[in-house]
């Protein structure tokens, strides 16, 4: 069974091209992680982006908790709270 993976970041007001920029430039790093078959952001509020990944199993999206905190750690700058990552069975059709 996939799973996937949801990252809600409540954004500072105005930050949204930086942030934007910021994931263009992790992109590739992102995409190489062991498991993941794709992944990307959308916009769930008013200043809050989730990014979600699809993952081949849960044990894929549990071994990239240690790189997405990595990389949410020099997001910082960019929200207003620390990000709430959960992970969810799924199927991927």
């Amino acid at each position: 069974m996939n799973a996937i993976s949801g990252t809600v970041l409540q954004m500072e007001p105005g930050t949204q091209d930086e942030a934007e920029a910021f994931i263009d430039q992790k992109a590739n790093e992102i995409s190489s992680i062991a498991g993941i078959i794709n992944w990307g952001s959308i916009y769930t509020g008013e200043n809050e982006v989730t990014v979600i990944a699809v993952y081949e199993n849960r044990a894929s999206a549990e071994n990239a908790t240690k790189f997405v905190n990595e990389v949410l750690a020099d997001f910082a700058q960019f929200v207003t709270v620390p990000p709430v990552r959960d992970i969810y069975d799924a199927r991927w059709n």
